[in-house]
Order: structure tokens, then C-alpha cells, then sequence
């Protein structure tokens, strides 16, 4: 345990080092914080921005023309895939999704990620619960047995935000696809 907060001090360092030039690259975009635990006033693009662990999530966004719509009002809770559920992607795959011919498409995935309202460990209560994501197909939120989606297990949860809440998850989620009978 003492090795690991040494190195995650390590890494921090480290990084910070680079601040200003990933700000220079990305201070535009998003909200750039120097600390571990972001500040709960920022929208949740911001607060993910500060966390360090959804970089590939908010260029998607970015990419999706997305971003507009999840600074909003809200409230919205985002089941926010981590870079580690990139990286575990086929990155044909990724890459593909990237490209602006394939906005829509990308657009669709990443709506499926959102719920409207608050959704939070405390707020579940230990129930199931069926809500509709922003692409209108439903989505299986349980916690029950800690917190899951679709029962992929939320590995970062109840980050809050002044328009929602971030739920990190390790994978990327796939829509329902309807198959056309011939």
C-alpha cells in the first residue's frame, strides 16, 4: 500500500511537471485541475477533465460534437468509460469511430453512456433500476453488490459535478442493435 501511494506521488509529480504544456494542448477544451480530487463545481466534462482517467472519453465527446450538450443544465450522469476501456478496445475499432464520417455513429455510443437525472450509490439504495439512456434505449443500473451497469462493474464511482455525476466504468458500452428481418 505504502509502494503504491509512492508511486501514484511519483506519477503526480511527474506530471505536473508537464502541466503547462498538456494545458497549452488541452486548456482550451477542458478545465485543467492540479489536484487528484477534483473540484465538484465544474460540469462533468470538466470534472472528468480534472481526474486524469477519461482523456480518450472527452476527445470522443469532442469528436461526437457532444460536448455542448453535456455542459447543459443537466442533471445528467455520465457512465463514463476510462482510457483503460479504450485501450482494451480494437483500435481499428477506435480509430474508426474517431473518424468525422462516422459522427453519428460515435454520437450514438456515447449517448448511450448518459441517464438524465442523479444516479448515485445512495440515491439506488442498494435497488435495480431500468431508466432510459439519451439514445432512449434502457439501461440496467444495479447496486445491489456494489454499483454496475448493464453488469459491467463502476470502478470509480459518484464522482460528483455542479450538472451530474460520473460513474467510471473499464469498458465501452454497446447499444442495442435492432437486426432487420428479410
Amino acid at each position: 500500500m505504502k509502494h503504491q501511494s509512492a508511486l501514484r506521488a511519483l506519477l503526480l509529480a511527474s506530471v505536473l511537471a508537464f502541466a503547462p504544456a498538456a494545458m497549452a494542448q488541452t486548456g482550451e477544451r477542458f478545465l485543467i485541475a492540479e489536484v487528484v480530487n477534483p473540484n465538484p463545481q465544474g460540469d462533468v466534462l470538466e470534472v472528468a477533465a480534472a481526474t486524469g482517467q477519461f482523456t480518450r472519453f472527452l476527445d470522443a465527446v469532442e469528436a461526437a460534437g457532444y460536448a455542448e450538450t453535456l455542459r447543459g443544465e443537466g442533471p445528467f450522469t455520465i457512465f463514463a468509460p476510462t482510457d483503460e476501456a479504450f485501450a482494451e478496445m480494437n483500435q481499428r475499432e477506435v480509430a474508426r469511430l474517431m473518424d468525422p464520417r462516422n459522427r453519428e455513429e460515435l454520437l450514438a455510443i456515447l449517448a448511450y453512456h448518459v441517464v438524465p437525472g442523479r444516479v448515485t450509490t445512495q440515491t439506488l439504495g442498494g435497488r435495480t433500476t431500468r431508466p432510459e439512456s439519451s439514445t432512449g434505449h434502457r439501461v440496467e443500473i444495479d447496486a445491489s453488490d456494489g454499483l454496475r451497469i448493464n453488469d459491467q462493474l463502476v470502478v470509480m464511482q459518484d464522482i460528483e459535478a455542479s450538472n451530474g455525476v460520473i460513474q467510471g466504468i473499464n469498458t465501452v458500452l454497446a447499444p442495442p442493435t435492432l437486426v432487420a428481418s428479410r
